[in-house]
């Protein structure tokens, strides 16, 4: 079992999601840097936790033969999308992605995911502000994150209003004789 299966089985016994580990850097400079998710988001405290967990764990295998630092942090608002699930998870946000080759004379774009195609590759879909639809194949992807505008922080925060709302209404539901 490689490092990142490793980290991968011991975060998702916690509950939660395994998004990337990257290992940075070459010498005293070495940074292996964990990212990880959860549907409720994730506490600095959980984030300290695991990063001790983690970093006991391969200490005693000495999975990691030289000296490294640990990272362990949530993907953020602006998380980068590495995955095919990545891109299905998030069609219909608006991302900012760059390509390893041009397209029409391109590299860097913008816009909302429109759509996911699976097939014999997997193509995205990118829809820009007039609507023009630029379809990008996965492996022509070099980076892609998402690009949060004050809009969808609003969105999100009335959201997680309504479902604590929605849970306090049942809780109190349940109390009644």
């Amino acid at each position: 079992m490689d490092i990142a299966e490793t980290i991968e089985r011991l975060v998702t016994q916690d509950g939660f999601e395994f998004v990337v580990c990257e290992m940075k850097g070459a010498g005293r400079r070495r940074l292996l840097r964990v990212v990880v998710d959860h549907p409720n988001g994730v506490t600095l405290d959980q984030c300290a936790a695991l990063s001790r967990r983690i970093g006991e764990h391969l200490d005693a295998l000495d999975a990691v033969p030289t000296a490294y630092t640990l990272e362990v942090s949530s993907p953020g608002v602006e998380r980068e999308l590495y995955r095919l699930a990545d891109y299905q998870r998030f069609t219909g946000h608006r991302v900012r992605l760059r390509t390893t080759v041009a397209l029409n004379g391109r590299r860097l774009f913008r816009g909302r995911i429109g759509a996911v195609r699976t097939g014999e590759g997997p193509v995205i879909v990118l829809c820009d502000e007039t609507g023009a639809e630029t379809p990008i194949a996965l492996s022509d992807i070099a980076q892609a994150q998402l690009e949060v505008t004050a809009e969808d922080l609003f969105r999100v925060a009335e959201e997680k209003r309504a479902a604590r709302e929605r849970e306090r209404g049942r809780e109190a539901a349940d109390t009644r004789p």
